[in-house]
C-alpha cells in the first residue's frame, strides 16, 4: 500500500512538473528574423503633430515573403501609422523558413 501512494505521488509530481515547464513558442509566436527589415518611415501627420504610435498587422508568409497584410490595430488613429507599416511591408523580406500567417507591431518614435 505504502508502494503504491510512493508511485502516485511521484507521478503527481511529474504530472506538475511538464505543466510547470513553458513550452516552446509556436511559429506563430516565434520573433520574425528579417533578412530585409521593414523600411518604416514615420508618416507625415504624425511628423507635424509630433506624434508617437505603433502598428499592427497581419500577414501571410510564404518563404519568407510577406503578402496580403492587412491592419489589425494602429494607435494612435488618424495619423497613418497603419499605412506607413503597410508601405513599409512592400520590401520586407523574412528567414526563408517563415511561413504562415504571422502578427506583429511596429513602433513609431518621433524624437
Amino acid at each position: 500500500m505504502l508502494l503504491i501512494a510512493l508511485i502516485s505521488a511521484l507521478a503527481v509530481q511529474e504530472v506538475e512538473a511538464r505543466a510547470a515547464a513553458p513550452s516552446p513558442p509556436s511559429a506563430e509566436e516565434a520573433p520574425i528574423r528579417w533578412t530585409r527589415s521593414p523600411g518604416l518611415e514615420m508618416p507625415g501627420k504624425a511628423l507635424q503633430a509630433n506624434v508617437s504610435g505603433s502598428a499592427t498587422l497581419r500577414c501571410d508568409f510564404a518563404a519568407g515573403t510577406p503578402t496580403n497584410c492587412v491592419i489589425v490595430a494602429e494607435a494612435p488613429a488618424g495619423h497613418g501609422f497603419g499605412m506607413a507599416a503597410l508601405r513599409a511591408m512592400r520590401t520586407a523580406r523574412a528567414e526563408a523558413t517563415t511561413n504562415g500567417q504571422r502578427t506583429f507591431s511596429f513602433a513609431f518614435e518621433n524624437r
